[in-house]
């Protein structure tokens, strides 16, 4: 079922690139620096929503989750719950009803696959803060400054089980389902492991850190490997911690 996604990446990227080029030439004018794109992975109940929100709006950018799903549906010009499916369930479809419902539709895993490289390749060029959905795969580190948010299960499913009003026990369950699907997304539409640490650039361990403590060692990461920041972002971060 998965798409051979190192032939359709390079092509939707040379596409695309060659495309904005066309479109925003302007001879003999610098362009401006590009605001940075920061991707985020993470263990459920990590801390990592809210830690792409923080930087976001520390940074001014965009914090891009489900807005994704509402760009591939208007693009593919399809409903939405189709594409919700598709993304929440895309290492299942075979065997299940929702794989009844998709032969049903001229949308289907591989389209899904397709709108999503694109979207994520816009939203590169406009910056922002991107949630999940392997983005860190189909940018690479010259496009964006990749992290992953872990946590300890333990820890994790105290955060879940207070967030959601869980036992303990239901939340270690949901912690490793969840878990789980995310790390077959990544493996059925990109063939990677999600945990593989030489696909970031920054890995951060939750159990030690605060969401204000990651978001500002993600600013001084970013500054060490050469992205520059505005002179006011720790400020802002203090204000908005």
């Amino acid at each position: 079922m998965r798409c051979n996604s190192d032939r359709l990446i390079e092509a939707l990227i040379a596409a695309q690139m060659m495309e904005y080029r066309l479109q925003h030439s302007a001879p003999e004018e610098a362009a401006p620096p590009a605001p940075p794109v920061v991707t985020i992975s993470r263990n459920f109940g990590a801390l990592g929503r809210e830690v792409a929100c923080l930087l976001a709006d520390t940074l001014g950018l965009r914090c891009c989750d489900r807005s994704i799903l509402q760009e591939i549906a208007r693009r593919a010009d399809v409903d939405e719950t189709l594409v919700r499916t598709l993304d929440e369930h895309v290492s299942k479809v075979a065997g299940h009803w929702w794989g009844d419902l998709l032969q049903q539709s001229t949308f289907n895993h591989e389209d899904y696959y397709r709108y999503l490289v694109k979207v994520v390749l816009s939203i590169s060029r406009m910056g922002g803060v991107i949630l999940g959905r392997g983005a860190h795969i189909i940018l690479g580190k010259d496009k964006a400054f990749r992290v992953r948010i872990t946590g300890s299960r333990g820890l994790c499913a105290k955060r879940v089980a207070e967030r959601e009003h869980l036992d303990i026990e239901q939340a270690r369950r949901r912690i490793i389902e969840v878990d789980s699907e995310r790390a077959e997304y990544v493996r059925m539409l990109y063939g990677a492991g999600i945990d593989d640490t030489r696909m970031y650039d920054l890995v951060l361990n939750s159990d030690r850190y605060t969401r204000e403590q990651m978001v500002e060692l993600i600013l001084i990461a970013m500054q060490k490997s050469g992205y520059v920041l505005a002179d006011d972002v720790f400020t802002s971060l203090r204000q908005l911690a």
